[in-house]
């Protein structure tokens, strides 16, 4: 099986890329991981100038219906110009029809940082990456025939806390072995937004037959991550409704960098055994 340079290639159109194999998930088919429409989302509103220097410190992102695997085009506009806050919104739309939107907080970086007491405890932390058990990908979900995918061939995890193999709460550090988009280093926000997505995987609390997408994503950042290594740690709960919360504590090797909150649709899965496929409800 061949893998792709990246989930996505770039065009000669800067608001257009093409779309990999690589790039999709084991959710459905031809359905892309909501990590990498985060990231793309989040590479474009990067792009937006500011007044003074600023970083997102809230990133929501709304995933519309299933992403496929086709050229996707990222609008972004500037719904709140500001020197201390700016508000930007980002459209990813295939064709004519939108597939998912991101809009961002970006905030003005301080001149002065707040008092050490401030500072989240350093007693937060997992295990560091040198210390968590390297995970076999190849175990890690169940894919859609032989094909390649994001959460199986495109990052590297070490288990700091929990396991995949038992439901429960789990942290893990999480590297990204191949970039967004081919020929570009990912920033530490496309870096954080990815990671981010993998908070209700990574906190399965569900039997196999059934399946727990998140139809959103919302990340606060205190700053950005230094380094390849991010570490999550993360817990999911449902209701008696179909509906569930994974929540996240985000961080790097030098301490917590900030939360995300996934909105979880439960459904009954009604592939067959071993098969990552569920219901199609991509035009509800």
């Amino acid at each position: 099986m061949e893998i792709p340079p990246a989930p996505y290639l770039p065009t000669s159109d800067s608001q257009v890329v093409e779309s990999t194999p690589l790039s999709q998930s084991g959710w459905y088919e031809d359905g892309q991981h909501g990590g990498l429409v985060a990231g793309l989302l989040a590479r474009a509103l990067e792009a937006v100038p500011t007044l003074a220097p600023m970083e997102v410190a809230r990133l929501t992102v709304d995933i519309f219906r299933v992403v496929p695997t086709v050229p996707l085009r990222v609008t972004t506009s500037i719904l709140r110009e500001g020197k201390r806050i700016q508000m930007v919104r980002a459209f990813l739309s295939a064709g004519d029809t939108e597939l998912a939107q991101a809009t961002a907080m970006r905030l003005r970086i301080a001149d002065r940082p707040p008092p050490q007491r401030a500072l989240p405890p350093q007693a937060l932390l997992p295990l560091q990456v040198a210390e968590a058990r390297p995970v076999d990908m190849k175990r890690v979900g169940v894919g859609v025939g032989g094909r390649p995918y994001f959460h199986r061939d495109g990052v590297e995890m070490r288990q700091a806390e929990g396991s995949f193999d038992q439901p429960g709460p789990g942290a893990v550090w999480i590297r990204m072995i191949v970039p967004l988009v081919a020929g570009e280093e990912p920033t530490p926000l496309q870096r954080a937004v990815i990671t981010a997505d993998h908070g209700n995987g990574v906190s399965s609390v569900l039997p196999t037959s059934w399946v727990f997408m998140n139809a959103d994503l919302n990340v606060h950042l205190l700053h950005m991550p230094v380094g390849e290594w991010l570490g999550l740690r993360s817990e999911s709960w449902f209701g008696s409704h179909g509906r569930g919360i994974a929540h996240s504590q985000l961080f790097d090797a030098t301490g917590a960098i900030g939360r995300s909150v996934q909105s979880l649709f439960a459904d009954y899965r009604t592939a067959l055994p071993g098969t990552m496929a569920p219901p199609d409800f991509s035009q509800e």
